[in-house]
């Protein structure tokens, strides 16, 4: 048997059992126990998952897929002492679903790229649910080419040969299986030393069947099933798609945005100075309390832990703000018209205003460590505000280039979340567990 026929056939045999290990042990666990070591085997094992069902389409997947299998294995070791299990949960599916993606070289830019969202849109919802009849079609097609390629070997030239029946296999098998219990059976009642050695075999082979367990199964058995033909989908139908509609579908996606860009730069230069005028005059209100701790001290009327919680939120959802009016702009401003320099005047001076309120919220929480030490929440809010900050940082330099810099700020987030995840586990053990 061919190398790729046994991954394709190994490919298959684990849908189910990774299906029903998912939403037990992945998905829905509702046991505190080994629960790293859970999420590190299975995470494992999709990887081998995915290598088998691309390798038996006759593909090598390219190495930089080896760098994102790195860092599920990274996140999963520190599922539970990491910044949070539940960014840890998100990370770890869009990163299998980007593995999908990589494994097969269907990215829309030909590399990782600001079109990242599409790709996983591609492969969670087109790819997946596209793919849900894959596991049936390979099923039959593995019995196909099987015959066929048995019969090629066998037939001589000029003779017609007959076709073998997988489904004639099958029955006499079911049939002979009786067949032998009966004759073992009766062998049994013939010979007493031949009738102990059976039953002492038939021993280490009973199954007590527990009603409890089964019914406390019984949902994992069944929406297993659905489960694998979606997970089995997605890595499919990725497997067997040569990028030729991915080709296609990017085309089209950027003659959409160009067709999105309609709004001259003069009007996005004026909402956008807007903003930077609002935030220049709120720094002159604020300024004394903003920066005081870049000082190491604080307001008379505030404590540490008042003063670091005191408009850390805002200030985070006034940097998503931020980045959310440059993306606007960046998809619905006509460049070509007069009024560009103005515009590009403005978002540089809103992303370096995001840069001064990313720092403000460091130096908030950076007091607030230095006062009450680590916890994990702590750190995860230390990561989004320097994620935060790296973002405004890649849309200046982007700007000032004319380049797409967002592949670099997608791989500082992923190692930097990597990173951050095994500094908080070190701390977590060295400090005997901290909530």
């Amino acid at each position: 048997m061919e190398l790729n026929k046994t991954a394709k056939i190994a490919g298959i045999c684990l849908a189910y059992p990774m299906a029903y290990a998912y939403l037990k042990y992945f998905f829905i666990d509702f046991s505190d126990e080994n629960v790293v070591l859970k999420k590190l085997l299975f995470v494992l094992f999709f990887i081998i998952w995915n290598e088998l069902v691309v390798r038996g389409r006759g593909k090598t997947p390219p190495k930089i897929v080896w760098f994102w299998y790195g860092i599920m294995g990274t996140v999963a070791a520190t599922y539970v002492t990491g910044l949070a299990d539940w960014v840890s949960f998100i990370g770890l599916h869009l990163c299998a679903l980007y593995v999908a993606i990589i494994s097969n070289r269907l990215w829309y830019e030909g590399r990782t790229g600001s079109f990242i969202i599409a790709d996983l849109f591609n492969a969670g919802v087109i790819k997946a649910f596209t793919g849900v009849p894959n596991i049936f079609i390979d099923l039959v097609n593995l019995g196909k080419s099987g015959k066929a390629s048995a019969d090629a070997e066998a037939a001589l030239p000029g003779e017609k040969k007959s076709k073998g029946s997988a489904v004639g296999a099958v029955l006499i098998i079911l049939v002979m299986i009786p067949i032998f219990c009966i004759a073992v059976a009766l062998l049994t009642k013939i010979n007493p030393y031949f009738d102990k050695a059976v039953s002492g075999l038939l021993k280490n082979f009973t199954f007590k069947i527990d009603a409890i367990w089964l019914i406390n199964n019984i949902f994992y058995f069944i929406f297993a099933v659905p489960t694998s033909l979606y997970l089995y989908g997605l890595l499919s139908k990725s497997a067997d798609s040569d990028g030729s509609k991915e080709k296609k579908a990017f085309e089209g996606l950027v003659r959409w945005r160009q067709s999105c860009r309609k709004i001259s730069p003069v009007v996005s230069a004026v909402v956008t100075g807007l903003f930077a005028v609002l935030y220049l005059v709120f720094f002159i209100y604020e300024g004394s309390y903003l920066f005081s701790a870049f000082a190491g001290r604080l307001p008379e009327e505030f404590t540490a832990a008042e003063y670091a919680r005191r408009g850390f939120f805002e200030l985070t959802g006034i940097m998503f703000i931020n980045m959310l009016i440059f993306l606007l702009v960046s998809y619905f401003e006509n460049r070509d018209l007069p009024g560009r320099k103005g515009s590009v005047a403005m978002i540089i001076a809103l992303m370096s205003e995001s840069v001064i309120f990313a720092a403000v919220s460091f130096s908030k929480l950076a007091l607030y460590y230095s006062r009450f030490g680590y916890t994990p929440k702590r750190l995860l809010a230390i990561w989004g505000t320097l994620i935060f900050a790296a973002g405004a940082v890649m849309v200046i330099v982007s700007t000032l280039k004319k380049k797409d810099c967002s592949r670099i700020w997608i791989y500082f987030t992923v190692v930097s979340f990597a990173l951050m995840s095994v500094v908080s586990s070190v701390l977590y053990l060295m400090m005997g567990g901290v909530d």
